[in-house]
């Protein structure tokens, strides 16, 4: 009777320990498709989260044409008023030189207001006075160039005439698409938003189960 048992005991071990390594096989065996959903899974990730912090080319045309737009009403007035200034021949340099100081903050200040509607609406953390700034820098940069024509040509070409123009546009487009801040994380992959359950968690990394023994009655 005792020998019966043992025998018994040990079929039943033998039978739990292949199973469990069949088991171990198969988990292994489907490991490399987990890992690769999982890699691709990340790749997705980090695809939306850097498509999430650039502008699309709609957003980028409508920067472009509502900011050379906007500096231009926004000079209009103070460039009505240095023209109307000159033409009645009362203007001293000093009220020349004012007037064009307000025509060029007007023109950047008109530059960064018509890149900062048209971005903030897919960057809402824009910063308008950063816009601004960069627009600035852009004006500056603008100066500059339009003092080495000046220099080299006795009139300014056409191409580097537009430039010179649209310098601040271009310091504004410049800051909204590779300085300002955007929004921290991606709210349609953020796995915070989606709530992953713990039970989801603990699946994706474990590495495999192992059934040390069954018993079969």
């Amino acid at each position: 009777m005792r020998s019966v048992i043992i025998a018994i005991v040990f079929l039943l071990f033998s039978f739990s320990s292949t199973f469990s390594q069949t088991k171990l096989i198969q988990t292994i065996q489907h490991k490399p498709e987990i890992k690769f959903n999982s890699f691709n899974y990340f790749l997705n990730y980090q695809k939306d989260k850097v498509s999430a912090n650039s502008y699309s080319f709609i957003n980028l045309s409508g920067q472009a044409v509502v900011g050379s737009a906007s500096e231009v009403v926004f000079s209009i007035l103070p460039l009505a008023i240095a023209w109307n200034n000159a033409l009645s021949g009362k203007s001293t340099p000093a009220s020349q030189t004012a007037l064009l100081i307000l025509t060029l903050a007007s023109y950047t200040f008109g530059a960064a207001v018509g890149v900062h509607l048209i971005a903030k609406i897919e960057n809402p953390n824009l910063s308008l006075l950063s816009t601004f700034g960069y627009s600035a820098i852009g004006t500056g940069a603008g100066i500059v160039l339009a003092s080495i024509l000046a220099s080299q040509y006795t009139t300014i070409p056409v191409a580097g005439g537009v430039i010179i123009a649209l310098c601040p546009v271009i310091g504004s487009m410049l800051y909204a698409s590779f300085i300002s801040d955007w929004p921290d994380d991606n709210p349609a992959m953020s796995f915070y938003k989606n709530n992953i359950a713990h039970k989801n968690l603990v699946d994706r990394t474990k590495l495999f189960n192992m059934e040390i023994l069954r018993i079969r009655l």
